[in-house]
């Protein structure tokens, strides 16, 4: 059976964006890769709620192997009872100029870290760069991704439809953008400037519309929702996309923002 949708969600809402804290260490002992804050725990649970009244419900979870997406798709898990699967193909970007790549921890240690939720019999699809990407090489990390990933999914699962990805807003735009044929993460989607919105805890649907073949390039799929946060209790927060300049949610990006919110606040 083709895979004939496929959602794909942004982790909740991250400890390093709190105002004031705390800030708990990462887990893992891994560099950046920290926890949601109970915020983002709370997102993940509404996430779960949302996905779970879906008319078409996914079969399949696949998780970036960072502890916040981990967290984020725990509650989607427990709720529907379907299998976890971490894959590495949509971890998170790390631009080359960074200080360190975080390097993620394997299969094994976050099982350790969450109650053998994950199953095991899952090889990645693709490893991105330990040298860190550029805006290119992650989409175009995304398109070899695709193109190893769904072909594999429809074999070993033939009986599997629908998926949710769960990852990062800056792997979450490229993968889509790549679902739908354009060239590059950057473009906007129509001629209205739209993007792919990528706020924290929010869900894009894709459908199969047409299907030439089982390479990636001879599918058609249709954005049938864009960055869905009506469900969360405080909406959209944190929306990123390409044009931002920063990688999603660094301390550099949050910088960013409080500058900016500042500077509104003093303009009124």
């Amino acid at each position: 059976m083709a895979i004939k949708t496929i959602y794909i969600a942004r982790h909740g809402y991250r400890s390093n964006w709190l105002p004031d804290g705390p800030y708990p260490p990462p887990p893992t002992n891994v560099d950046s890769d920290v926890p949601l804050a109970a915020h983002g725990i709370d997102q993940a649970k509404q996430l779960a709620d949302f996905v779970a009244k879906l008319d078409v419900k996914p079969q399949l979870i696949f998780s970036s192997p960072f502890y916040r997406c981990l967290q984020t798709s725990k509650p989607v898990k427990e709720k529907l009872d379907i299998p976890l699967y971490v894959d590495n193909g949509v971890g998170e970007w790390y631009r080359p100029d960074r200080p360190i790549i975080p390097i993620p921890a394997p299969v094994s240690k976050l099982n350790g870290l969450f109650d053998s939720m994950i199953s095991e019999d899952w090889e990645s699809s693709i490893i991105p760069s330990d040298k860190g990407e550029t805006k290119e090489d992650i989409f175009e990390r995304c398109n070899k991704f695709l193109g190893i990933f769904i072909p594999r999914v429809e074999e070993v699962f033939p009986e599997v439809s629908s998926i949710l990805i769960v990852t990062h807003a800056a792997t979450k735009a490229a993968l889509g953008m790549n679902l739908l044929g354009f060239p590059d993460a950057i473009v906007s989607i129509d001629d209205k400037g739209t993007v792919i919105r990528n706020g924290s805890c929010s869900i894009d649907q894709f459908d199969l519309i047409k299907s030439n073949g089982k390479d990636v390039c001879a599918k058609e799929w249709e954005l049938k929702m864009n960055g869905n946060t009506s469900f969360l209790t405080k909406g959209e927060e944190m929306n990123w996309d390409f044009r931002n300049g920063f990688e999603a949610g660094s301390d550099a990006d949050i910088r960013a923002r409080k500058l900016a919110d500042a500077r509104i606040q003093r303009s009124n």
